[in-house]
């Protein structure tokens, strides 16, 4: 999975972060997201659909879809938006394919991004407030001019409800003893067909994917409870034992979870796994800078 940065840990109710991309395996957010490559070049998978992003291209992605990054240069930089805007479904398509009218809306998203970090990295007074204007302000024009369109066909609607039911599982159960031989018998299928279904939609067998999010899951523990036992923490994510949480959190980490609360004070951007690295945050400024109104830059 990836660690990214302390607004995520801490599971924030909006983030917007920096990041310079590497590889980030498929997961999936209660929350839609919205990329600006800054600089450079990535690779972004959402389910079955690879799209290439380069520098100025902006991505929408719709809450509970999986989806992946990889880089395709070392030398990019990204600016991610993680928020729930209620009631909105957004495409997910290239810029390319976005109408005449979307395409003017593009430096009103830029620019809206733009504040966000500004307003969440300086943290100046009223930032919240702030934060809160420009949030909605972004929800109304993605209401506006990005609502989904998508025309589905039938067996493809059928494959993406079964697909957002078992996303939806594992975000409501894993806490749980959950398999997926119960998951099958729950819904009447076989478990050999729901598993080659679900490595083919999402290129990771359902027990890794359930790893990596009840992993994701515990950091915000790690992190906010420092009282709170590691074993404790464990079982209340789902892991059988103590063990198999150490295991799998040094296989994607390169850390123990006890490890990780030491350091975590030091952590800026990535300092565990391999997914994101450093940002250059002078060189970030630079290129948000065209699209700040500098008269509300306030602090």
């Amino acid at each position: 999975m990836y660690l990214s940065n302390r607004a995520e840990i801490l599971e924030e109710e909006s983030r917007i972060f920096a990041h310079s991309v590497t590889q980030c395996d498929l997961h999936h957010h209660d929350a839609h997201e919205c990329l600006w490559v800054v600089k450079g070049r990535i690779r972004v998978q959402v389910m079955d659909e690879i799209l290439l992003l380069q520098e100025g291209d902006v991505l929408f992605i719709n809450k509970e879809l999986p989806h992946a990054t990889q880089s395709t240069e070392d030398d990019n930089l990204v600016l991610c938006l993680q928020h729930n805007f209620a009631g909105v479904a957004l495409d997910t398509c290239p810029m390319k394919a976005w109408s005449l009218v979307q395409k003017n809306m593009l430096p009103t998203i830029k620019r809206l991004m733009a504040h966000l970090w500004w307003e969440h990295y300086y943290k100046a007074g009223h930032w919240q407030q702030a934060q809160t204007s420009l949030l909605a302000q972004l929800g109304l024009l993605f209401a506006r001019y990005f609502p989904s369109t998508n025309a589905i066909r039938a067996d493809s609607l059928e494959s993406t409800l079964l697909m957002n039911d078992l996303l939806r599982q594992i975000t409501l159960r894993y806490q749980e003893h959950l398999s997926l031989s119960l998951l099958a018998e729950e819904r009447g299928l076989s478990e050999a067909y729901l598993s080659r279904y679900f490595k083919a939609k999402v290129g990771e067998t359902f027990l890794r994917y359930l790893t990596l999010y009840r992993l994701e899951k515990s950091l915000s523990d790690l992190a906010q409870k420092p009282k709170k036992a590691v074993s404790d923490i464990a079982f209340d994510h789902g892991f059988p034992s103590v063990k198999a949480f150490n295991m799998a959190f040094r296989r994607e980490y390169d850390c123990t979870p006890t490890e990780f609360r030491l350091k975590r004070e030091s952590v800026s951007l990535v300092s565990v796994g391999q997914a994101y690295a450093g940002v250059d945050v002078v060189l970030l400024k630079q290129r948000i800078m065209p699209w700040l109104d500098r008269q509300f830059l306030y602090l």
